[in-house]
């Protein structure tokens, strides 16, 4: 994906990573996550039972990638487990 202006009011299905690197620099107000914890949660299509190693690695792209994409004074929320 090629860095461009977002569309408003359209979802796009991208892997969040690939994604947010579309996305310009500095350009975000708010992000919202909701990532798999790694903790088994059966999830219809997503295998929840990554490495501690890998898990940790993706965390760390996709934070990168967010904080890239935020801006100075964007705002970023995370949905946490309370199982």
């Amino acid at each position: 994906m090629s860095l461009r202006p977002l569309e408003m009011n359209r979802v796009y299905n991208t892997d969040c990573v690939v994604g947010m690197r579309s996305i310009a620099e500095g350009s975000v107000d708010l992000a919202f996550a909701d990532p798999p914890f790694n903790i088994g949660y059966k999830y219809d299509v997503y295998d929840d039972q990554m490495a501690a190693n890998e898990y940790l690695d993706w965390t760390r792209q996709w934070g990168a990638a967010l904080v890239r994409a935020l801006k100075p004074t964007g705002s970023f929320w995370l949905a946490i487990g309370d199982d």
